[in-house]
């Protein structure tokens, strides 16, 4: 534990950000069509933003729900340069997939009319079901099961239960 205290006193802040920009753009220089990102979300850093990257040329997009933004039907699946949304946000992972650039684009066209739901229909929905074909979101469960719990505390709690 000591050795690590020195070990990070050793390095200044700016170095240490640096290290953290270089491995970044490293990352992003990897990414092909197909990759799943998962992402710190900025407002709730307990939560993940899941995005899939298709590469056309030199310039990387990424699919992904946004609540506040809109594409021509009106539903909230969107297609925009990677660099333009990523700015400033962590990168947790990167999933390989087999998908490529045909199947994105037939499942833009499906889906394109749906609206955002953290609940039904989220980014992590959407990355599920594009590898697997199921409408899951591992994070919905958890923190469902999370607030779940914490309600049936407070009701066992109030009525002296426990």
């Amino acid at each position: 534990m000591i050795f690590l205290k020195v070990l990070v006193m050793s390095y200044s802040l700016s170095s240490l950000d640096e290290i953290k920009i270089k491995n970044r753009e490293h990352t992003i220089s990897k990414l092909e069509t197909g990759d799943l990102i998962k992402l710190k979300v900025d407002i709730l850093p307990i939560l993940y933003h899941y995005a899939i990257v298709e590469k056309q040329g030199d310039r990387l997009y990424i699919y992904h729900l946004q609540t506040d933004k809109i594409n021509s039907t009106g539903g909230n699946l969107i297609c925009e340069p990677l660099d333009k949304y990523i700015k400033g946000k962590d990168i947790i992972s990167v999933t390989k997939s087999n998908l490529g650039s045909k199947d994105l684009s037939k499942m833009y066209e499906a889906l394109k009319g749906y609206k955002y739901d953290f609940i039904n229909f989220n980014c992590e929905h959407y990355v599920n079901f594009a590898t697997d074909k199921k409408l899951i979101s591992n994070q919905v469960f958890k923190w469902g099961s999370i607030i779940a719990i914490g309600v049936l505390v407070t009701y066992l709690i109030r009525k002296n239960k426990i």
